[in-house]
């Protein structure tokens, strides 16, 4: 007889069987063909558990009346099996944690017989078993690793196909299963706040609030995601929702009754377990989409609302010197309670009427309550007094961290849309101002950190005197309504042996909720349109560090269970995030499923986002294209010279050996030559001087000419032609101008005095007259500075011309171009017998001296300027003209600048310093005002930059290193970008496209990429549409991908144009308009800080008035440089260059 499971083991769960064969029983035939062939319960010689409790309260040990009626199994067969075949499992079933029963199988009784196991869930009868025995928990463990769990085990058949693990309550979608982490984020639903789900009557107010936008200091329309976001931020800080144990598996048993199992662990539970959601977590909208927004109106939306005091610990009553007010009573005891007092008197709900009395009342009244210190580490045997307990305030306060390039952004944009906050900014400066007290705190809305600020509080930690770590500052003394931090994925890289020190003193600080602000959490997370495309999919090893930055951020800073579960923390057990989730993929479908399900529950649970899909109708129309130059001649004879350099290497060293270059000890020569030439499809005239192609060539032809080594047909043309062209190179007097001064050539027509003898020959830099001339952009500088005195007057400029000073001054500043000696510094050893020699790499570093600047006042006029605006400029000047650049980049974005800077903003990404100061050269003789974002600015000169060029319509054009295009930058005032490069990486060209191209953007964006025709950059193109994202986060460098390696390898000389040898202009890149290069800014020496938006300056033209911004810090004296000052200038323009950093080498890669 076998009776249904509900009446035999009715608190069990009926996990599965094991399988026991005659051989391992251990029994003899004769006992073996006595067992039953049904299934009978092991009989047991103890009595079994009667949870019936008695009117005393005391558990009944009975046994159970349904055993009685049932069959048992022999006990003397039972004691042999569990002596032998079950013997690991003898004491679980003393131990009363599982039951047993025993059948032949009915498809091969005579060899086989199956052992049902019923488990005893851990949530069950605790009081009556002890489950906390190591011993037994391993051979539970054990156990479970050998079950079958296959239906037809269970029936009795032990033929059937097994089964080791438990069927799941709902069957796993295949396609679910395998989604990527990639793929999880991008299908993050969208959040859909509700505030009838909150309890409290003013939480649902101010959720309707934000949902409504309806938000009192608010000056700008939310977007309907923008408010769904930020009403579910706030639906999560006050009622987190109740999550079920991540790594529990919901499983059925072999009765399809539902129970929970961990398969890590072992633990086995019917009723599961659930923790309390994260307070906070990761706010991952899309680039540009406004998060910072967001958070503002989160901020505004609950400015009246105290953060509550935590459950844990309690207010003591207050006592009072004497007896207190009925107001003050009052007050104190809504402070206490977190009652949003403030909102009942504020103006924006009385109208215009505010009771200051009763604000003031509930200001010297503020909430509070006592925390204890940590309890000893070790116990002392003379027992010490114990520390008195830390009083802390509760704040309406918001804690806003963010970087310190950003900290002006956030500035402005608290400014533009919630100018009504009180806000306190604390930004590193050369001498920090205090952190005013914690009193002092309570009134401000928002606390606006940087972060080079923030981490520096790390030196005010000290151990008490029981070893536990205490912060010494006022902000350890607040309790913070939230704490945001803005681009806050690097703390995904903090371990819990290594914590950053951002993580290290956000610990010691005490808030209701945390959020962190990144449109991508982490490297390899971003938004894509639709579904993931085979490109999109990253490599393991990137999903995993993906994984792993996200349990990093959710346990260590969000602090969300069960991942944050601490070691001494009782009735719970810890759980590693690696173990759980970043185990690789297996067989096991319940232990991919549980992965699959942990990472899917933990990004929906801590991350806010809306699909990209659902916001790019929201974005501005961008235009993408690709535009193909071809290459002017100096262009095709700087790309020619790596490429000989290449060949006389392969061909020389026969490509073997060290001194070959794509010998894997040369690997870090050839990555400098490679970046190079990549560099020199912009202009490269500057890599190789004339003694080196010149040594190069006698070494080649030197080869040739002993023929000790016997080389094939297509190297010895190789060779041949690598050296035919190094003589045309060597010979070529502009190349060899640009080898010498480390500057663009340029082609000028309309020379002012070209009439007058010797002024052509003077100021051209190859000697030659004509009625084009050959120069340098700082020459010009030199030019317009000289002549700005006589713009006006032709009359003086005559004399001047005349005189000869002119053609003299012109001879001087030549010669300080020209023979200037420049320090040279070796890039690295180079193999000893390539073609070209050590000195080809040479890195050239400008040791001009730079004098110190005047401080002072923004404004720094010339003394010697009596220009005035309304003057026309004298006809000698006017007709002055930029026709063309060795270039055809340069030529082509000074075409596309001129054209477009009245009508739009322009923003150009470059990849070296020397590519950047050479267009901002350009720009500067065109006296068209623009900024450089360089790397080697300070951050807070950057955000200087920044927030001057968004706000101001002066500055037209803004020059950045790829490299920092940083995540957070609004540069939305821009529409057109230009990218100097193609950028191979798709992620990287997003990032940069997304400084301009965001929500709020009134233009449509129009993007160009330059390509040089017939060189690299054409694969670069190509190679990006091909490759996965896997490929990308492989390679570290171009060179690691196959293509690029092997485009290397078979360089080729490429044809030059059809021009002659001594036409200079002819080997130029012709500008389709020339430019005048004199107007009424030419030559005006100006300040550094010239036109800059001073600290917590806007342009009320722009923008407002508003109530300014407490400023504790300040951006100090560091300038950087908006335009650059030539390496030739008079002493004056020496003058100007105080506190800029030096012009970059030419010829050097920067990294």
């Amino acid at each position: 007889m076998t009776l249904p499971h509900s009446s035999t083991f009715p608190h069990h769960v009926a996990a599965g069987c094991l399988h026991v064969s005659r051989v391992d029983s251990g029994l003899s035939d004769e006992q073996w063909y006595q067992l039953p062939e049904q299934w009978n319960p092991f009989f047991r010689s103890d009595q079994e558990l009667n949870r019936s409790i008695d009117a005393s309260g005391v558990h009944h040990i009975e046994l159970a009346e349904t055993l009685h009626k049932c069959p048992h199994f022999p006990p003397e067969l039972q004691e042999l099996l569990l002596k032998l075949a079950l013997a690991p499992f003898a004491k679980l079933f003393r131990h009363h944690w599982i039951e047993l029963e025993f059948t032949r199988s009915q498809d091969d009784a005579d060899v086989n017989a199956l052992i049902r196991v019923y488990l005893l869930p851990d949530d069950k009868d605790r009081s009556l078993i002890n489950r906390s025995n190591k011993t037994l928990r391993r051979h539970w463990n054990s156990l479970l690793s050998k079950l079958d769990f296959s239906a037809s085990a269970w029936k009795g058949k032990s033929n059937g196909d097994r089964s080791f693990q438990p069927a799941l309550m709902q069957p796993p979608d295949k396609d679910g299963a395998e989604s990527s982490l990639l793929q999880l984020f991008n299908t993050i639903p969208s959040p859909k706040p509700n505030p009838e789900y909150l309890l409290d009557s003013n939480d649902r107010d101010y959720c309707r609030s934000l949902l409504n936008c309806d938000i009192p200091g608010l000056k700008t329309q939310l977007f309907l995601y923008q408010r769904e976001a930020a009403a579910s931020m706030f639906q999560r800080e006050t009622q987190p929702l109740q999550c079920i144990d991540p790594r529990l598996c919901y499983v059925v048993d072999q009765h399809e009754d539902p129970w929970f199992f961990d398969c890590i662990t072992g633990e086995v539970l019917k009723d599961g377990r659930s923790y309390e959601g994260v307070s906070g977590g990761i706010l991952a909208e899309e680039m540009g989409s406004g998060k910072t927004l967001i958070c503002l109106a989160l901020i505004a939306a609950t400015r009246q609302q105290p953060a509550y005091r935590p459950e844990i610990y309690t207010a003591p009553a207050i006592i009072r010197p004497k007896l207190g007010s009925l107001a003050d009573m009052a007050a104190a005891a809504g402070s206490m309670a977190s009652v949003p007092w403030r909102s009942y008197f504020s103006r924006e709900q009385c109208g215009d009427q505010e009771y200051t009395n009763c604000l003031g009342k509930i200001d010297q009244n503020p909430g509070w309550y006592l925390m204890p210190r940590p309890a000893p580490k070790r116990v002392s045997r003379q027992p010490a007094a114990p520390e008195q307990s830390d009083k802390l305030y509760l704040s309406c306060a918001s804690l806003v961290i963010v970087p310190t390039n950003l900290l002006e952004q956030w500035k402005d944009e608290i400014t533009k849309h919630t100018p009504y906050l009180r806000t306190l900014v604390l930004t590193k400066a050369r001498v920090p101002t205090p952190i005013p007290n914690a009193l002092s705190l309570l009134q401000y809305d928002i606390i606006l950190v940087s972060m080079s600020r923030f981490e520096r509080l790390i030196e005010n930690r000290i151990k008490d005197r029981h070893g536990s770590w205490v912060l010494l500052s006022p902000l350890g003394q607040v309790h913070f309504k939230r704490i945001i931090i803005d681009e806050g994925h690097a703390l995904g890289h903090s371990t819990l042996a290594k914590k950053s020190n951002l993580l290290l003193v956000v610990e010691h600080l005490q808030t209701s909720a945390r959020w962190v602000v990144t449109g991508t959490p982490s490297k390899g997370l971003y938004g894509v349109d639709g579904s993931c495309t085979g490109r999109n999919e990253l490599s393991d090893d990137q999903e995993r560090k993906d994984t792993e930055h996200i349990g990093s951020i959710a346990t260590h800073y969000l602090n969300a269970r069960p991942w944050a579960n601490k070691v001494l923390e009782d009735g719970d057990t810890t759980a590693d995030w690696r173990i759980y989730v970043m185990q690789t993929k297996n067989n096991n479908e319940v232990q991919n499923h549980r992965r699959h399900s942990i990472l899917k529950s933990t990004l929906n649970s801590l991350i806010i986002r809306h699909p990209k899909s659902e916001l790019s109708r929201l974005l501005p129309k961008i235009t993408e294209r690709t535009v193909y130059i071809d290459g002017s001649y100096q262009d095709i004879m700087s790309l020619n010279l790596f490429a000989a350099h290449i060949i006389l290497n392969s061909v020389q060293s026969q490509r073997v050996d060290q001194d070959y270059f794509f010998h894997p000890k040369q690997r870090k020569y050839l990555d400098e030559l490679v970046s190079n030439e990549r560099q020199a499809s912009f202009f490269g005239g500057n890599f190789f001087t004339a003694s080196d192609i010149q040594k190069a060539v006698l070494t080649a032809e030197e080869f040739l000419q002993k023929g000790d080594v016997v080389i094939s047909k297509e190297d010895d043309c190789l060779i041949r032609e690598a050296i035919a062209f190094g003589k045309t190179a060597e010979a070529n007097k502009i190349r060899e101008v640009s080898s010498r001064c480390f500057e663009v050539p340029i082609y000028v027509e309309e020379f002012p005095g070209k009439e007058y003898t010797g002024v052509l020959s003077s100021w051209a830099v190859d000697g030659k007259e004509g009625d084009r001339m050959c120069t340098i952009s700082p020459l010009v500088v030199v030019l317009q500075r000289y002549v700005r005195p006589w713009l006006s007057s032709p009359e003086s400029l005559e004399i001047v011309f005349n005189s000869g000073k002119f053609a003299s001054y012109g001879a001087k500043a030549r010669n300080k171009a020209m023979g200037g000696v420049p320090e040279i510094i070796q890039c690295g050893e180079a193999p000893s017998s390539i073609a070209f020699t050590e000195k080809d790499d040479k890195v050239y570093k400008d040791v001009s001296k730079q004098k110190k600047a005047r401080s002072g006042t923004l404004e720094w006029a010339d003394v010697n300027d009596t220009f005035e605006k309304d003057e026309e400029i004298a006809e000698p000047l006017a007709k002055f003209s930029l026709v063309s650049t060795a270039s055809a980049k340069l030529s082509y974005l000074i075409d596309q600048i001129t054209k477009y800077k009245d009508a739009e903003k322009i923003l150009v990404f470059y990849e070296t310093e020397n590519v950047g100061w050479s267009i901002a050269g350009c720009l500067e003789i065109l006296h068209i005002p623009h900024l450089i974002y360089a790397k080697n600015l300070k951050a807070e000169r950057r955000a200087q930059y920044v927030a001057t060029f968004n706000e101001t319509s002066k500055f037209r054009v803004m020059l950045m290193d790829l490299k920092q295009a940083a995540f957070g930058l609004n540069m939305n005032s821009a529409s057109r970008i230009y990218f100097v490069n193609p950028v191979l990486n798709p992620q990287v060209e997003a990032q940069a496209i997304g400084r301009a191209r965001r929500i709020g953007q009134s233009k449509d964006v129009t993007v160009e990429t330059l390509v040089l025709r017939g060189t690299l950059e054409e694969l670069v193109v190509e190679r990006k549409k091909k490759m996965t994202q896997e490929e990308h986060r492989r390679i570290k460098s171009i060179m690691d991908d196959k293509p690029f390696y092997e485009w290397f390898q078979n360089a080729r000389i490429l044809p030059l144009p059809d021009v002659a040898a001594d036409d200079g202009p002819g080997q130029m890149a012709p500008l389709a308009v020339p430019v005048p290069l004199f107007g009424r800014g030419s030559g005006q020496i100006i300040h550094p800080d010239q036109d800059l938006l001073a600290k917590g300056e806007r342009h009320s033209s722009d923008r407002e008035c508003a109530v300014p911004c407490s400023d504790t810090g300040g951006i100090g004296s560091s300038f950087g440089r908006k335009r650059p000052l030539s390496m030739v200038t008079d002493a004056a323009a020496d003058d100007a260059a105080d506190r800029e950093p030096k012009k970059p080498a030419k010829g050097v890669r920067f990294a």
